[in-house]
């Protein structure tokens, strides 16, 4: 439970399975500076400092918004060292919160950050056991302080789901002191983002874990 400024839109868009790895029309895709900071877990000024320096050819559309190739980025990033994800579905994102501006606000983030991601809310620990077993999402963003169960139940449900074990899972709450954090990271929650939040902040904590979800079960069957 917490304040919240940032606006609020529905989501609730398929998630769009990428071609895979190596295919011709995967790497004459366009990307945008956001669709490029996801791949590459960064924030998208980082994206445009790089383009900027040179290091990714880029281009301008008419409107002066950027645009760069997958192909040109994923060598960058090779030539870096840099983790490159291959082929798979976006992310399946569930969020939990009993505040629906809490809800629509997130989903407003995630969708800017992850193009194409499915996104789905439930307002209480109940249904959020329920839509977590039907949609098998790869991350979590879970309140603690709900109607029904706690975030702390709702998290040790989920890690007792054997088909979840490659779940991520944030609690972002107005409610974590030490011994919460504790109870929490005791039943498997993997971050925590205190309310309120800016998007930068929640994204600092939530590309990594996307990031990482998408190197360790790339081409995974969805």
């Amino acid at each position: 439970m917490s304040e919240m400024s940032a606006s609020s839109v529905s989501s609730g868009s398929p998630a769009l399975s990428a071609p895979p790895r190596g295919s011709a029309s995967q790497e004459r895709e366009l990307l945008t500076t956001g669709q490029a900071a996801a791949l590459c877990a960064v924030d998208p000024k980082t994206i445009a400092r790089w383009a900027d320096a040179g290091l990714v050819p880029t281009h301008r559309t008419v409107g002066g918004r950027r645009r760069m190739q997958r192909a040109d980025l994923l060598a960058f990033m090779r030539r870096q060292g840099m983790p490159v994800p291959s082929g798979r579905a976006a992310p399946r994102v569930v969020i939990v919160d009993d505040e629906p501006i809490v809800v629509r606000s997130l989903e407003r983030i995630l969708a800017r950050a992850f193009p194409g991601a499915r996104l789905r809310g439930a307002y209480n620990g109940f249904e959020a056991g329920l839509l977590v077993a039907a949609e098998q999402p790869d991350l979590v963003l879970l309140d603690v302080v709900m109607p029904g169960l706690s975030g702390v139940e709702v998290c040790a449900a989920l890690r007792a789901m054997p088909s979840l074990g490659h779940t991520r899972v944030v609690v972002v709450s107005g409610h974590l002191g030490p011994e919460t954090r504790r109870k929490l990271s005791a039943v498997g929650a993997d971050a925590f983002v205190p309310k309120p939040f800016s998007p930068e902040s929640l994204l600092e904590v939530v590309r990594p874990l996307v990031a990482s979800l998408r190197h360790v079960a790339a081409g995974a069957p969805r």
